[in-house]
């Protein structure tokens, strides 16, 4: 069968599509609430008195994106585990990952609580914003640090949901937290007038509602499985997870540390570009959390395909997960090419503030398509449980792509800085997908 004939197999494979849709449509929808938060407290900060409020949150965000995003392999890795266990037919493994996952996970976050301090000193000096903005940042920290527990296991029961090909009881977990902090911090902020101090209680108060709605919608969810459950300790089981888990951490680390690195350039510049550039990434923010429903959905139906030993599936599953995946994000090009400074204006209603996202909106309308990439092979990857290629190719793409470019692109200021973010985005996609090919050519994944 040439190419084109098995394209055209795939296209019109209903089953598969439909597959894809009732993993990635309830996680879609999730996602983009997490998104449409996000601009919510955004909003909500933004249309205070002073930018250096909203810079405040962005160098807060950061240390939490270090913190959190580092551990997303809590999410990632359970995913990938759980749905391999799960094609597989051997129903009680996946209550001893469940376990093993939330050890690490409470392990982490009282790690995390005790050294609090010193995360925070450290973060905030290597971030060097103005000296009103890291009051701001350090106060929202020391508050919403104490939600670690709540937030670490919530990733847990996210991941081993998606995992059990339970998307929508997914959904749930994530959207009704997300409604709820958006109502605290409608209260805390606007209503009670407490600034950023509510909106750190918001997110407090969140992370433990997530948290106990998490747990009682998994041990639901097993009480359906009572004679599969089996929390017999296995060695093997904890180290899989952990061999993978250390491989996705390191992957993430990169990550958050060209995120970080983006935002102490444009803090260089002062709190209006440092402001700006966190309404655009608002945008990015976005754009990943939509076609994460689609990398979510390649998550859980590659796994269950590995796991199975059935490639004709796994085969229609990249196919046809790649392709929803551009079409998606052609649309959120569209999408900002057409109304991105509308949406700006509602997001600041100070001038200098608009002005400045104005200048630099061209990046943030490029980047779906460049960036779609990396969504499509994260989620093919996380499935087949390729945590170190995962990590080569992040390592690649930060240290001799994006931290180079920027060198080179430095005479060009904020503009260089958006052009060498997406240039990491293009070589982790096409880096993943060289991987990708080899190990095809070399062994298959199934």
């Amino acid at each position: 069968m040439n190419i084109k004939t098995f394209l055209l197999v795939q296209v019109r494979d209903r089953t598969t599509h439909y597959r894809i849709w009732v993993l990635a449509a309830p996680m879609m929808l999730s996602n983009i609430s997490i998104a449409l938060l996000g601009l919510i407290d955004t909003a909500v900060i933004g249309h205070l008195a002073n930018p250096s409020y909203l810079a405040g949150i962005s160098l807060a965000t950061v240390l939490f994106d270090f913190l959190y995003w580092g551990v997303t392999f809590l999410r990632m890795g359970t995913t990938g585990v759980v749905a391999q266990i799960y094609g597989s037919g051997d129903a009680p493994r996946v209550s001893a990952i469940l376990r093993d996952a939330m050890i690490i996970a409470l392990t982490l976050a009282l790690l995390m609580l005790l050294a609090r301090h010193e995360i925070r000193d450290f973060g905030l000096e290597l971030l060097d914003g103005s000296i009103i903005a890291t009051i701001h940042a350090s106060h929202f920290f020391e508050i919403k640090i104490w939600g670690a527990p709540g937030v670490l296991a919530t990733m847990v029961f996210i991941g081993w949901l998606i995992g059990m090909q339970k998307a929508r009881v997914a959904m749930v977990l994530v959207a009704l937290p997300c409604l709820v902090h958006a109502g605290l911090d409608l209260l805390f902020v606007v209503g009670f007038e407490l600034g950023i101090t509510g909106a750190a209680y918001a997110s407090l108060i969140t992370a433990y509602f997530s948290a106990s709605l998490g747990g009682w919608l998994v041990v639901t969810e097993l009480r359906r499985h009572t004679s599969a459950v089996t929390f017999a300790w296995q060695w093997r089981s904890m180290h899989r997870l952990l061999t993978f888990n250390w491989n996705i951490m390191l992957r993430t680390f990169c990550l958050i540390a060209t995120f970080a690195f983006f935002t102490r350039r444009g803090a260089s510049w002062g709190d209006t570009t440092l402001a700006a550039n966190a309404i655009l990434l608002n945008f990015q923010m976005l754009t990943a959390l939509a076609l994460d429903g689609f990398a979510n959905a390649l998550e859980a139906m590659v796994g269950r395909s590995i796991g199975a030993l059935n490639r004709t599936r796994f085969l229609a599953a990249v196919t046809l997960g790649m392709i929803w995946s551009i079409i998606f994000a052609a649309l959120f090009v569209g999408l900002y090419a057409f109304f991105g400074s509308s949406l700006i204006a509602l997001l600041t209603d100070l001038p200098e503030l608009r002005a400045e996202a104005d200048r630099f909106l061209v990046w943030a309308i490029i980047a779906p398509i460049v960036s779609v990439w990396c969504f499509v092979f994260d989620g093919i990857f996380i499935g087949a449980t390729k945590g170190r290629e995962m990590r080569n190719s992040m390592v690649f793409s930060t240290f001799f792509v994006f931290l180079p470019g920027w060198y080179l692109l430095q005479p060009l200021g904020n503009h260089g800085l958006w052009l060498a973010f997406l240039m990491f985005f293009a070589a982790r996609g096409a880096s993943m997908a060289w991987y990708f090919f080899k190990i095809e050519r070399r062994d298959g994944f199934v």
